[in-house]
């Protein structure tokens, strides 16, 4: 019995809940939310001596059901400050009657704006000098078994302004980014970059997009004759082998570009060491991943020292 009197009390107290809670959303009330405010029209040498706020709150009246709305779904407005900069200095100023009626049009027809806070915006302004300047991409960046960098990362935008005082970017001669770091790549994309701001300078942007090439690669053997270097005047040097095989990768949109011709073979003569280290040279940017075999060859040098 005592049972039932329990539920029975629970389900009056649920149901009391319910009503209570509807009508409160029937009912009229006011409530503060806040509103994010962006800026356009803002050239990019002009600092502030305050920032503009980013976010002011207003206080709405209506019903709760209508407010639960500028909870979920929080108000933006955008104050165009075209044409309000004028000689290097001066002041902004954006009054209660701007702030309202740009408030109000983004307001159910239901809905009355009660208060903002703050009421109006106010700071001043100056000119800064710019310098735009490059960007150097710091990555490092290995690809997935098989696959290999086409070509070297592209940055999207190669350089970018920089505001500040004169003495700030006299110092300044390029903008690092931060480091790219990739692993296992296997499809080329386009990654989004930050740049790494000077002390006491603004940057036009702060991110680049970079463009990383991607494609599989084969390998590719070639048999090449080594040329000695650095060999004494009136000597002959003979190597053992005189040839040596060379390993490399090759992407496969490139494979017709590579040639004997691109890859060179040479051993620098020391009078010190019992064989010669053998390096490989290339200038073509379509072959990575040289290997020499062997890499060191014997020699024999004739002919009588000068």
């Amino acid at each position: 019995m005592k049972w039932r009197e329990v539920l029975i009390y629970l389900l009056f107290v649920v149901l009391a809940t319910v009503i209570w809670y509807g009508r409160s959303l029937r009912a009229e009330h006011d409530t503060t939310v806040p509103v994010r405010v962006q800026y356009a029209g803002v050239p990019g040498q002009i600092v502030t001596a305050e920032p503009l706020p980013e976010t002011i709150q207003v206080t709405l009246r209506d019903a709760g059901m209508r407010l639960r709305t500028y909870h979920r779904e929080p108000l933006a407005i955008t104050i165009d400050l075209t044409g309000r900069f004028s000689g290097l200095s001066g002041e902004i100023r954006i009054s209660s009657d701007l702030l309202r009626t740009t408030i109000a049009r983004q307001l159910q027809g239901t809905t009355a704006l009660q208060a903002v806070h703050p009421e109006q915006i106010h700071t001043t302004y100056y000119t800064q000098q710019q310098k735009r300047l490059p960007v150097h991409l710091r990555h490092q960046i290995s690809c997935a078994p098989g696959f290999q960098l086409s070509r070297e990362p592209a940055m999207q935008v190669t350089t970018v302004v920089a505001y500040g005082t004169k003495q700030a970017l006299d110092t300044l001669t390029q903008v690092s980014s931060q480091m790219l770091r990739l692993s296992g790549v296997a499809d080329s994309a386009v990654y989004t970059v930050g740049l790494i701001k000077p002390r006491g300078v603004r940057l036009s942007q702060s991110t680049i997009g970079v463009k990383v090439p991607v494609e599989r690669f084969t390998e590719r053997l070639m048999e090449l004759t080594i040329r000695a270097e650095n060999v004494p005047p009136g000597r002959t040097i003979h190597l053992f082998p005189q040839t040596v095989r060379a390993t490399m990768h090759v992407g496969v949109s490139h494979w017709d570009q590579v040639s004997e011709s691109d890859i060179e073979a040479v051993c620098h003569y020391t009078d010190s060491l019992e064989q010669l280290p053998v390096e490989l040279r290339t200038e073509n940017p379509y072959v990575n991943s040289l290997r020499a075999t062997p890499r060191a060859v014997e020699f024999i040098l004739e002919g009588v020292k000068e």
